[in-house]
């Protein structure tokens, strides 16, 4: 699905797509490198929706892999709760004995 819409920038925002505005400057490069690793292929003469919706993803992904990180987080403080390591062994050594009957 493609939509345009209308975005009114504070000061702030401005700000930002201004230091992008030197192609050359460090921010760019390290801007291009992280599009890039999303997906993204950039030029030194990109658009600026193209400059905004790239930095609408990179801001999407940090929000992913924070949330990411939270529930490894939660998840390891109650692992030791949820998890039976003699029930794990059991399996791990049923699934073993499985493959070498199947696969001689």
């Amino acid at each position: 699905m493609t939509r345009r819409t209308t975005l009114t920038l504070t000061e702030r925002e401005e700000r930002t797509l201004a230091t992008l505005s030197d192609r050359k400057g460090a921010e760019w490069v390290l801007f291009e490198s992280i599009a890039a690793h999303l997906g993204y292929s950039l030029t030194p003469d990109a658009s600026e929706a193209t400059v905004i919706r790239v930095l609408m993803a990179i801001g999407a992904q940090v929000l992913i892999d924070q949330a990411l990180d939270e529930g490894y987080e939660q998840l390891a403080e109650i692992w030791p709760e949820i998890h039976d390591e003699a029930e794990a062994q059991t399996l791990r050594r049923r699934y073993a004995e499985e493959v070498d009957r199947v696969m001689p």
